[in-house]
């Protein structure tokens, strides 16, 4: 009877002790939220901004977020991979944004908004988490940032973040359960969601937009028009037509005249910048057959013809971001391979930003960021603010040019020092346009170099006929 009683009250030691909180307080934030970091949540939300309906859709699986917004049919948005953020648009090709302060910050909030800071994972990974008083944590992510998260004492779920010298990060509110983890519908972060209205735990992994993705057969080399950007022979929904390579254009486009003729009506509603500003459609149609390459399907935004150049499609940097591209001025050709492969000896590396390939050069005494654009037939352009900005060089010929959004007049001067990356090409003739907002690389360069464009290796190379 004695040796009864005590293994009873052996078994209401072990049932106390399985009942307690976890003595850390990490495991126990990690507990008292359900674990959020190993749910695969959606959250959506729908609101009227200027009139339009804007949905927001937002996935979130430990530090990986997907989020997507919506208009009219149109969507794009941000694939953040734990390290890294992605933008993706009208045919969602995913193009990584160069990695700066802004993503470091990102890769801490990531960790600590999915409660991953509070898992052993992160610390196996290279996370740092100290306590910073109570209910405080100064948290880093590997090569992150380093920021403080708060929870609410009462309701254990992060509520703040903070930088370490105590700005204002974050703020999360409105928490709701979904598979009994802990979910915040208002974030105010740096992804600048609003207010979200449902989450659901949903199966399976999060990765970023599947995307138009090309298939590829024999290749052959595509004939050059005359003019002086690449125009090449393709094909769209069977109809033999003239592609511009364009990787300064996003998304890829088709003219009007050509919707008309495959009897598709646009429909939605996007935006197009050139010398001013209009409102378009967009239809999706394929296959697109452009050399070695085979897009199934493909969306394109409706551009109206252009005066100064005869195409039919452009290939925008969206779908470029699928393929290699090399173009031979002096042999006339145009050569589309599979992307990727061995990396390229004297390569300029490519940075993204909204989806546009960008590089480092050097026009004059100042270093810029300047875009990659294939569809600029001059080497350098700029604007008549970076031009005032500098040494006012001196003016050698006047002009206009004429772009899908109008017509606007420029001229022409020579700068005495341009260099992108490490190639040095000394003094340039350079354009100016009065209403261009940043400096371009133009594909001027190829009556001098082969270009090797990769825009899913990051690189373009300038290479030796």
């Amino acid at each position: 009877m004695r040796f009864a009683v005590r293994l009873a009250a052996l078994s209401a030691a072990l049932a106390n002790l399985a009942a307690a909180p976890p003595s850390d307080p990490l495991t126990a934030l990690a507990a008292a939220n359900g674990h959020p970091a190993a749910v695969h949540f959606r959250a959506s939300a729908s609101r009227v901004i200027e009139g339009r309906t804007v949905t927001t859709t937002f996935d979130q699986l430990g530090a990986t977020e997907l989020i997507e917004r919506c208009v009219a049919g149109v969507c794009g948005g941000i694939w953040f991979d734990g390290a890294r953020s992605w933008t993706f648009g009208l045919n969602e090709v995913a193009l990584p944004e160069a990695v700066d302060d802004a993503t470091r910050l990102r890769r801490t909030l990531a960790a600590i908004v999915s409660y991953a800071f509070a898992e052993p994972a992160f610390r196996a990974a290279g996370g740092t988490v100290n306590a910073a008083g109570p209910s405080r944590w100064r948290v880093r992510a590997a090569a992150g940032a380093e920021l403080i998260a708060i929870a609410d004492s009462a309701t254990q779920s992060i509520a703040r973040v903070e930088t370490a010298g105590g700005n204002p990060v974050a703020v999360y509110r409105r928490e709701r359960r979904a598979n009994g983890a802990t979910f915040a519908l208002d974030r105010n972060d740096a992804d600048e969601i609003g207010p979200l209205e449902s989450v659901v735990a949903v199966p399976g992994p999060l990765g970023p937009p599947a995307g138009s993705v090309p298939a590829f057969g024999a290749q052959a080399p595509l004939a050059l028009a005359a003019e002086p950007v690449p125009i090449v022979p393709c094909t769209v929904g069977g109809r033999r037509v003239r592609c511009l390579i364009d990787s300064g254009t996003t998304p890829s486009a088709v003219t009007l005249s050509l919707a008309e003729s495959l009897k598709l009506e646009p429909h939605g509603e996007i935006e197009i910048s050139g010398f001013s500003r209009f409102a378009t459609g967009f239809i999706e149609t394929g296959p697109l057959d452009l050399g070695a390459a085979h897009f199934t399907s493909a969306r394109f935004a409706v551009v109206p013809p252009s005066n100064a150049l005869h195409f039919d499609v452009i290939v925008g940097s969206d779908l470029l971001g699928r393929l290699r591209l090399v173009l031979d001025r002096r042999l006339g050709t145009a050569s589309v391979s599979p992307p990727g492969g061995t990396a390229a000896a004297n390569a300029v590396a490519l940075t993204f930003r909204s989806g546009s390939p960008m590089l480092a050069a050097q026009v004059g005494p100042e270093p810029v960021s300047a875009l990659l654009d294939t569809g600029d037939d001059a080497v350098v352009s700029m604007g008549y603010a970076l031009y005032r900005q500098g040494p006012q060089w001196p003016l050698l010929a006047r002009g206009f040019a004429t772009g899908l959004a109008g017509t606007a007049d420029d001229f022409t001067i020579e700068v005495p020092d341009v260099r992108i990356g490490s190639l040095t090409l000394g003094p340039t003739r350079t354009l100016v346009r009065r209403t261009q907002v940043e400096p371009h690389i133009g594909i001027g360069l190829w009556t001098r170099f082969v270009i090797d464009l990769d825009e899913q290796a990051e690189r373009i190379r300038f290479g030796s006929r």
